[in-house]
C-alpha cells in the first residue's frame, strides 16, 4: 500500500465524492497496483487504483492518463477502478500513471501516482516453424507467424524476421506484415537493429554466394552495401555497439569492425586469435570479447590490444557480455566471470548457447534433447545459477532466441 500525500492530495481534491452537499472529505489513494518502481509486470496486467471513498467516476476517468499510451477500458467495484488494456502492454517497457496532466514538476513532466516494468519477453522458432513471443516469467507463450532469425522491431513493438528469401516487418500480434527487402537475389540472415531503433543492418549473399553487409534505414526504406568483399566467406555474426556508432560482424573466424556508415573497416582479432563461435560487446562499446581455439580473449576496438581473460579449455564457446559487465560463456557446464577475468563461477549443467537478459541478473541458454525430432529446451538461469526454469521447446536448427530490450518512454513529458 503507497499512501500519496501533499500535492497528490490537492490535486485529487479536485475530484468529486458522489453527495456535493455533503460534508467535504479529502480525497486520496489508498493503494496502486503494480506498486511504484515495480518490475518484472507481466504484460497482461490490470492496472487499479484503490480510494479511500468512492469518487465522481467521469472525473476520474478524464483525468486518467498512462504513458505510452494505451487504449483500454475502465471497470469500477465501489472506490476501487481497473483499468484493462485492449491488448498486452509492449515488454520491457516503463510505463508512468498520472490522473492529471495539469500538474508538472519543474522539469514539465507529470506527477506520476504510477510507475512499472514489464516484463522482459523472448523470440524464439518453434517446432511448428512459426516465431513465438515467450515472456521471461513463463506467463505466456504465443505463435505469432512463420519465419526465421527474429529481432525486435522498434520499441519491442514490432518483430522483423526473415522468409521466403526477404526481410518482412510485423506487429507483435502477427498482423500488417510487410516486406522490407525486395531484391530476391539475397538471401537474408543475421540481422540486427540498431540502439535507436531506425537503422537495420543485415547479410546478404548475392547470386555468385558472396556475403557482405548491408543497411536498411527503416524510416526512409532506403537500403545501402556498406561492405565490398568479392571472395566467398559466410558471415555469421552481426552487431551494433550499444552506442550504435559501430557495427562489428564476423566472418571466417574474423571479427571486424566498421563506422555504422561502412568506412573504417578494420579487425579486431589475429589469425593467430581466431573467433571459433561468436563475440559480444562491452556495456561501453569500447571492446569486444570473443572466444577463441582454448580461451576467451577481449579484444579493444581502438587499440587492437588482445588480452586473454581465461585458463586453456577446449569446450571454451558461445558467450555473452551483461551490462553490468559479468560474462557468461561455454565450458564444463557454464562459467560466468567479471570482465577482468575474476570471481569464476561455473554452473555444471549440459546447456549451452547463453545469452544475458537486460540487467544480467539472469540469462537464458539452450539445453539440446539429442532426439529425431531435433528439439532442444529453451531455460532461464540466475546470474549464479541458483534458480532454473523451463520455458519452451524450440527448434535445435533455428536456436538464436531474441530477448527485448529495456525502454523508457517516460522520460520526455506528456504531449
Amino acid at each position: 500500500m503507497r499512501k500519496i500525500s501533499g500535492i497528490i492530495l490537492t490535486l485529487l481534491s479536485l475530484l468529486l465524492v458522489r453527495n456535493a452537499y455533503a460534508e467535504p472529505l479529502s480525497a486520496y489513494i489508498s493503494e496502486v497496483y503494480p506498486e511504484y518502481a515495480a518490475n518484472d509486470i507481466q504484460a497482461t496486467t490490470d492496472i487499479n487504483i484503490t480510494f479511500n471513498n468512492e469518487m465522481e467516476k467521469k472525473s476520474v476517468e478524464k483525468n486518467f492518463l498512462i504513458w505510452p499510451k494505451t487504449p483500454g477500458k475502465f471497470i469500477w467495484d465501489k472506490n476501487k477502478l481497473t483499468f484493462r488494456p485492449y491488448a498486452p502492454l509492449w515488454p520491457s517497457t516503463a510505463y508512468l500513471i498520472t490522473l492529471s496532466d495539469q500538474v508538472r514538476d519543474t522539469r514539465g513532466f507529470p506527477l506520476s501516482i504510477g510507475y512499472f516494468t514489464t516484463s522482459t519477453q523472448g523470440l524464439y522458432v518453434g517446432k511448428d516453424a512459426k516465431i513465438h513471443i515467450v515472456s521471461k516469467n513463463n506467463q505466456f507463450d504465443l505463435p505469432v507467424t512463420e519465419g526465421a532469425n527474429p529481432v525486435w522491431g522498434p520499441g519491442n513493438r514490432s518483430i522483423i524476421y526473415e522468409y521466403n528469401n526477404g526481410l518482412w516487418i510485423t506487429d507483435a500480434n502477427g498482423k500488417n506484415q510487410t516486406k522490407l527487402t525486395e531484391d530476391l537475389s539475397l538471401e537474408y540472415a543475421c540481422a540486427d537493429l540498431a540502439p535507436q531503433g531506425r537503422w537495420l543492418v543485415f547479410a546478404g549473399t548475392n547470386l555468385a554466394q558472396v556475403s557482405n553487409i548491408y543497411f536498411l534505414d527503416l524510416e526512409e526504406n532506403i537500403q545501402k552495401q556498406l561492405t565490398a568483399f568479392f571472395e566467398p566467406g559466410e558471415i555469421r555474426q552481426i552487431c551494433w555497439s550499444p552506442d550504435g556508432l559501430y557495427i562489428a560482424f564476423l566472418r571466417e573466424g574474423q571479427i571486424w569492425v566498421m563506422s555504422q556508415d561502412g568506412t573504417n573497416l578494420r579487425k579486431v582479432n589475429t589469425p593467430e586469435a581466431v573467433c571459433k563461435e561468436n563475440f559480444s560487446w562491452s556495456p561501453g562499446g569500447t571492446q569486444i570479447a570473443f572466444c577463441g581455439i582454448e580461451n576467451i580473449w577481449v579484444g579493444n576496438i581502438y587499440s587492437s590490444e588482445l588480452k586473454k581473460i581465461s585458463f586453456d579449455d577446449p569446450k571454451t564457446g558461445r558467450l555473452n557480455w551483461s551490462t553490468n559487465n559479468r560474462i557468461v560463456f561455454e565450458a564444463e557446464g557454464l562459467t560466468t566471470m567479471d570482465a577482468d577475468g575474476g570471481n569464476e563461477l561455473n554452473i555444471p549443467t549440459a546447456a549451452r548457447m547463453p545469452q544475458w537478459i537486460n540487467s544480467g541478473k539472469y540469462f537464458s541458454c539452450i539445453l539440446p534433447l539429442h532426439n529425431k525430432n531435433n528439439e532442444a529446451q529453451l531455460w532461464i538461469f540466475s546470474a549464479e545459477g541458483a534458480i532454473k526454469k523451463k520455458l519452451a521447446i524450440i527448434d535445435i536448427n533455428s536456436p538464436n532466441v531474441s530477448w527485448s530490450k529495456n525502454i523508457d518512454l517516460t522520460s520526455s513529458p506528456f504531449p
